[in-house]
């Protein structure tokens, strides 16, 4: 299997994962294994979605769903 189409694979399960479950919170290591995605692959997709404002990361260092971002997030009230 190339690596595009295993990268693309990986970004459509990231993107279920946090559309099936408002609130989910993954870290890097968390995200990679669940994608299946190399750690560095995944931490540049997370950052993608992050700017991409589908993702927030969270002062704790985790992503979670940019429309269930706390309160303190810079992107509230945007």
């Amino acid at each position: 299997m190339s690596a595009i189409p295993r990268i693309t694979d990986g970004v459509a399960r990231l993107r279920q994962e946090f559309l099936e479950k408002p609130g989910a919170q993954l870290s890097v290591g968390e995200a990679s294994q669940l994608s299946g995605l190399e750690w560095h692959t995944c931490r540049v997709v997370l950052e993608a979605l992050e700017d991409a404002r589908f993702l927030i990361r969270g002062p704790n260092g985790l992503f979670v769903r940019g429309t269930y971002a706390p309160p303190t997030s810079r992107y509230v009230g945007q």
